[in-house]
């Protein structure tokens, strides 16, 4: 008969929530593993880095180690859907709560996180705070999202920077994270993390938001320039065009930039960042469509 002591449940609650960090910048996992550690009630925390193996590395995943957590490093940047993906394979029947490597949680947030996931929620996700700091004036609430910060205030929807997973659930039904979509390096490509949870839904996944928990974004403010900005919201429209939504994604955004009650110069700079999305879109859109006209030739298979 088999030991039954070495049959891994297949119920997600009984085993500890992993936090899951998927990482590209190592000097923010150091900057925030001691807070973030603080913040944990019997949860996993790991650490999967999406670079190549550096001293520094290897010194942060010792730090890691010794706080209690755990940090693998792939070796090579493969982008942060295919880490989210690696997540989901390390652990088939968990609760999940993937986090960015910029994200400075809150113990009523991770606790919240984890009691909506062990009352049979399937994705959760809490509201992304901004950090205290002084913004400039073509930066106001309208453009929150390109930075991946929720309004104070209002409606919030999941996004990839803080949300729970029920894993087990994912895995039955074939769901994963599209690597066509996924931020790989430097490249500003978004949208995976929506998708994902579009499809759990259609799936049947029950969804609980969290709008009284919120869990800090603390970004670099190297992204609140011009120039990272506008290239996000062209990403943006390559995104939209990507998941096939571009009359939708257009008018979401313009949505978005345009509705920033506390700014006098909402209009001007959604017609700004509009326009910046709408390249980006017909970028895609006419690569798409060179590609459909003027497909890669197939490569010959290798000589056996």
């Amino acid at each position: 008969m088999p030991n039954n002591a070495s049959v891994v449940s297949r119920d997600p609650s009984d085993h500890p929530m992993v936090v899951a960090i998927c990482a590209f910048r190592v000097e923010n996992v150091r900057k925030h593993l001691a807070h973030n550690m603080a913040q944990l009630s019997g949860d996993e925390y790991y650490v999967l880095l999406d670079r190549p193996v550096t001293a520094e590395a290897e010194e942060v995943a010792e730090e890691v180690r010794a706080a209690g957590g755990t940090m693998r490093i792939l070796g090579a940047t493969n982008g942060l859907s295919a880490s989210r993906n690696a997540m989901l394979a390390r652990w088939p029947h968990h609760h999940l709560m993937f986090v960015d490597d910029d994200v400075r949680l809150d113990a009523a947030a991770v606790d919240a996180v984890r009691k909506s996931l062990r009352d049979g929620a399937h994705v959760v996700g809490t509201r992304l705070a901004r950090p205290a700091l002084r913004l400039p004036w073509y930066v106001t609430s309208g453009q929150f999202h390109l930075v991946g910060w929720h309004r104070d205030q209002g409606n919030i929807k999941i996004w990839g920077a803080c949300m729970g997973v029920d894993s087990a659930f994912a895995h039955a039904h074939g769901l994963d994270f599209d690597l066509a979509l996924s931020r790989t390096g430097g490249n500003l490509q978004s949208g995976e993390d929506t998708s994902f949870i579009s499809a759990m839904k259609a799936a049947g996944a029950r969804e609980q938001l969290l709008p009284d928990h919120a869990v800090t974004h603390d970004i670099d403010p190297g992204r609140l320039t011009p120039r990272y900005l506008l290239r996000r919201a062209y990403w943006q429209g390559r995104c939209e065009a990507g998941r096939n939504q571009a009359r939708a994604g257009l008018r979401k955004e313009w949505d978005r930039h345009r509705t920033a009650p506390e700014s006098r110069l909402a209009l001007p700079l959604a017609l700004g960042y509009t326009a910046a999305t709408a390249a980006g879109l017909s970028h895609e859109l006419l690569r798409r469509a060179r590609l459909r006209r003027f497909p890669p030739p197939r490569r010959s298979p290798e000589p056996g």
